[in-house]
């Protein structure tokens, strides 16, 4: 069975969708047989994979149909990288399911947390029933803030861990347009460097 590290959060606009690209990239660019499976009926990580050049550096993506089942998409690579919907419904769920870690990316504003709540209860029942793992992922800080510090006081009482993530950086969205990601040259190292840096720690929650 290929390990499955999903980006859910049902808030739209919190970076699922950039930290999962990147994320896959990064673990195949380190020598992992690794796909990208696009739930999001947005479908906005295989449009990114649409945009790329030929012979781009990337995994395969695949676009689960609304309906369809995740099962036979989640095979086929050592490690399966998941964006899932940006609503909450049962493929929510079913994405929780069949995942092995759960990374919530949440932006460090009230209004972010408060739109994650009704899915932390969804989530700590598969925590609590299945091998389930997960971690917030803090996503487009400012360092320049205390935002930060307050996201960490915020989600410390939840009892998962908080990692660093990706700040506000151009270069993320800018790259992502490009068909490309910041791992790519001509990005900024800083931006490249979080990218690794949240894959280490993604290995040290699994491992």
């Amino acid at each position: 069975m290929p390990l499955t590290i999903a980006t859910v959060n049902p808030k739209g606009g919190t970076g699922k969708t950039t930290i999962a690209i990147h994320l896959a990239v990064a673990c195949h660019r380190s020598g992992y047989p690794t796909k990208l499976v696009d739930a999001d009926p947005q479908g906005s990580a295989l449009d990114w994979r649409k945009r790329t050049a030929e012979g781009y550096d990337g995994p395969p993506v695949e676009h689960v149909h609304t309906g369809d089942s995740l099962t036979p998409h989640v095979a086929g690579a050592d490690v399966v990288v998941i964006d899932s919907p940006a609503r909450l419904d049962e493929r929510t769920g079913a994405v929780l399911s069949v995942s092995n870690l759960a990374l919530v990316p949440v932006r460090p504003s009230g209004l972010d947390l408060w739109g994650t709540a009704e899915f932390l209860d969804v989530l700590r029942e598969h925590l609590e029933t299945t091998g389930l793992k997960a971690a917030f992922v803090a996503s487009q800080r400012d360092v320049r803030t205390t935002l930060a510090e307050e996201l960490e006081q915020v989600l410390s009482k939840e009892g998962l861990p908080l990692l660093n993530g990706f700040t506000s950086r151009v270069a993320y969205a800018r790259s992502l347009s490009q068909g490309e990601t910041v791992l790519d040259g001509g990005y900024g190292g800083t931006a490249a460097d979080e990218v690794r840096a949240l894959l280490e720690d993604v290995g040290d929650l699994l491992s």
